[in-house]
């Protein structure tokens, strides 16, 4: 039997980011990390702890507070949070069962700032599918792949939610050989075409953006861009159609006639998607 405590780290040898209430279970190495989470592993082995970078009041200050939740002890939960717990909840019904176990929970860190964390099932990663060239060997890793491919295309249909397919170990095989989403903290509203189409210019404005002159991020939909100014719903969406081409050996031609990837085709979000390119080049 594990005993939690019996290999704590001394809180002095902790990163400042970690939750003092789990403090003494974390151990100093870190498992990885993104653009927004960094991840720690629990002396049971079995958990990890997901630690945003970003404290709730840094997040206010950029996306403000969603003025519905207060903590008992004060402190508020900044809208950006408050849309992530509520997309969790939402998207469970469709995907839950490709997703870790996960309880989030609220704590201050180390030096006394309040985050948002989680407790996760650990993943033993054997593959990840952001790199899939071949179909897959595994008739149960097919027939895992199959279901997420339909559960997410149900779940973009019934309320428009894409999960963040794009990054390297976002999706990935587990030990058993089944998919798991391991990033679930960025779930996007898929923006329509009509969408992209009138928040575009007319011709003539439109060369001021094609030759850098203005900004093409300032003119899209909300929720076309992340939080990091990155287009991951149409990232995703192709990463998907990736997925069942080569995961699946589904015929190219076939996913490209497909009405559910048909915005991949749309000449007025390619040329977005083209202008975002050479804006980060």
């Amino acid at each position: 039997m594990i005993v939690a405590n019996a290999s704590a780290t001394p809180l002095e040898q902790l990163p400042h980011q970690i939750a003092r209430s789990r403090a003494s279970e974390c151990l100093t190495e870190m498992l990885g990390f993104g653009s927004r989470m960094e991840v720690y592993p629990l002396v049971d082995e079995l958990t990890v702890l997901r630690v945003p970078r970003r404290t709730e009041q840094q997040l206010i200050e950029e996306f403000g507070s969603s003025g519905r939740q207060v903590l008992a002890d004060g402190h508020e939960v900044s809208s950006f949070t408050e849309r992530e717990l509520r997309d969790l909840e939402a998207v469970d019904s469709f995907i839950g069962a490709f997703m870790p176990s996960t309880t989030p929970f609220a704590d201050l860190d180390l030096e006394g700032g309040f985050r948002y964390y989680s407790l996760q099932r650990r993943i033993k990663v054997e593959r990840d599918l952001r790199i899939c060239t071949a179909r897959l060997s595994s008739a149960t890793s097919r027939h895992s792949l199959e279901r997420f491919i339909r559960d997410v295309r149900d779940m973009v249909e019934h309320i428009g939610l894409l999960p963040d397919l794009a990054g390297r170990g976002n999706l990935v095989l587990d030990r058993f050989g089944m998919v798991k989403l391991v990033d679930i903290n960025n779930f996007r509203r898929f923006v329509p075409d009509d969408e992209v189409e009138r928040a575009l210019p007319s011709e003539p404005e439109l060369d001021e953006f094609v030759l850098g002159r203005k900004d093409i991020r300032k003119v899209l939909p909300r929720d076309f861009l992340d939080d990091l100014g990155i287009p991951i719903g149409d990232l995703s969406l192709a990463a998907l159609q990736t997925l069942e081409v080569r995961g699946l050996g589904r015929d190219f031609r076939e996913a490209e006639r497909d009405p559910f990837y048909e915005p991949l085709q749309n000449s007025r979000r390619r040329l977005v998607l083209a202008l975002l390119r050479a804006d980060m080049a």
